[in-house]
């Protein structure tokens, strides 16, 4: 039985080790890394997951193309969502729990860019500065 505990305390010790310095173990109990945490925010943050419209690979893509007809005039609009791959961090954090302008200004021939913007594509999450952190690093890691 002592065997067994000691057999199970080393292995323990082995998997959970992080670095080894001067004979010392630091031991990692963390439950889940900060990539898989950052997976399992960037597929279901709170409701509709990152990747519905940026894609498994964080690099966006096409959602819908649509016709809209705006004083007798007839526009071809298109949304498309931009990759979160290359993003600088202060961008990607400012981007997530970003409020709508509400006084931003477009220009008359702008008809698809507005509807788009005010449409509220992108959720609001009311993430906490440590969830955007697990989310930005692991759309960085994604091979």
């Amino acid at each position: 039985m002592k065997r067994i505990i000691l057999l199970f305390v080393l292995l323990n010790t082995i998997l959970f080790a992080k670095t080894i310095t001067n004979e010392e173990v630091i031991v990692d109990n963390s439950f889940i890394t900060k990539f898989e945490y950052g997976k399992m925010l960037y597929t279901n943050p709170r409701g509709i997951g990152c990747n519905t419209c940026h894609g498994k690979n964080a690099k966006g893509k096409k959602i819908v193309s649509f016709k809209h007809t705006y004083n007798k005039k007839v526009y071809e609009c298109k949304l498309t969502i931009p990759s979160i791959k290359n993003v600088d961090y202060e961008v990607f954090f400012n981007k997530v729990n970003a409020k709508k302008n509400k006084k931003k200004k477009f220009e008359k021939d702008e008809v698809c860019k507005k509807l788009i913007y005010y449409a509220n594509v992108m959720p609001t999450y009311f993430l906490v500065e440590e969830e955007i952190e697990a989310i930005y690093n692991y759309v960085q890691n994604l091979k």
